[in-house]
């Protein structure tokens, strides 16, 4: 049984939301794990209706699952998860390149402008060997959500915040290695350096080069923990 500290009892909703929440994105609980309401009550020290509603927000950012009359359990993802994200993320980026050739020029280049200083303050901290402030700060998902308002649609925008839950299990010191950083911190340049040059093919084309890059980092990832993170 996973050993958690007692709450203070002030924000107790939210804290016990947090704590929870850390307990799974750091796999104190393994994948598949079926979390008891009392059992989480009596270890935390507080009642299950704190409890009942960290569990009901963290279903909504997809790290647990309710099986009706059965309980709720810890998400894992495995291959054919990764397989589906990555499709979806695809098909969503490669929608926000082909609206580029219409915006209009100041909008373009604010968004490029946001872009960059994303990745201007991630290269801060990986100089200064920060790599738990770069992996709190998910630098690469705030890129991405910045090229994903460049197509100005916040129906796909939500959906993509979605399909991007599993990022809070993947992030974590032992699967995302500095190599990785850098190797992405490198490719989100170049997305950039396309998208000033006004090139659709080849924005879609460093999308699509990064994105399995991505996807097959994780998938090796994810084979080296025999098939589900």
């Amino acid at each position: 049984m996973v050993e958690l500290p007692k709450i203070d009892t002030s924000n107790l909703w939210d804290k016990t939301y947090a704590l929870l929440k850390e307990s799974i994105i750091r796999r104190e609980f393994a994948p598949n794990q079926k979390l008891s309401i009392p059992d989480l009550s009596i270890q935390l020290g507080v009642s299950r209706t704190p409890v009942r509603d960290a569990l009901n927000r963290l279903e909504m950012e997809g790290l647990v699952k309710t099986i009706s009359k059965v309980g709720t359990f810890v998400v894992a993802i495995d291959r054919e998860d990764v397989l589906n994200i990555m499709d979806t993320r695809l098909m969503l980026e490669l929608w926000v390149a082909d609206q580029l050739v219409d915006l209009p020029s100041n909008e373009l280049a604010a968004g490029i402008s946001r872009m960059e200083t994303i990745l201007d303050f991630a290269e801060q901290d990986i100089a200064a060997n920060k790599d738990d402030e770069y992996l709190k700060a998910d630098y690469n998902l705030q890129f991405h959500i910045a090229f994903m308002q460049l197509g100005g649609n916040k129906n796909n925008i939500d959906i993509y915040l979605r399909t991007m839950n599993y990022r809070y299990i993947t992030l974590k010191s032992s699967i995302v290695s500095r190599e990785m950083v850098q190797v992405a911190q490198n490719q989100h340049r170049h997305i950039i350096q396309v998208i000033k040059q006004k090139d659709t093919n080849a924005v879609k084309k460093a999308l699509r080069e990064h994105l399995e890059d991505s996807k097959r980092r994780l998938l090796e990832v994810i084979n080296e923990h025999k098939g589900i993170i």
